[in-house]
């Protein structure tokens, strides 16, 4: 069972970055053609970047510190996707921020016109 803890941490840590990616896709408006109110990214986001970045980096060390219990074939498959696959993590995490960020700066914009129109209506 410890054999496919580095494949299943690494699979959540993507699965949840991925999610991250659409939600503030869709909540940050990036492909809609109509214009809505966006708002800035919500901290459970922000929380849920840090747990994909955790669960993303726990594969490695904990591969190299239990290697020696893992059967043969576990230790092949490891040894054989390990550069990729950190690689794949780091674009995924890259995403991520690229992602937030764009969705802030858009409800940063949408909360500076909801600031004018209520100074305006005043």
């Amino acid at each position: 069972m410890l054999d496919i803890l580095p494949a299943l941490l690494w699979i959540i840590a993507a699965v949840i970055a991925v999610n991250i990616c659409s939600i503030t896709a869709i909540r940050g408006r990036f492909f809609s053609k109509d214009h809505r109110d966006v708002y800035p990214v919500r901290w459970s986001i922000v929380a849920l970047h840090f747990t994909s970045l955790i669960f993303g980096a726990l594969p490695y060390p904990i591969y190299e510190m239990f290697k020696n219990g893992f059967s043969g074939r576990f230790q092949r498959f490891y040894e054989h996707v390990g550069w990729p696959s950190a690689v794949l993590m780091i674009a995924l995490i890259a995403a991520e921020l690229v992602f937030m960020y764009l969705q802030a700066r858009n409800g940063m914009h949408g909360e500076m016109e909801r600031k004018l129109s209520q100074a305006a209506g005043e």
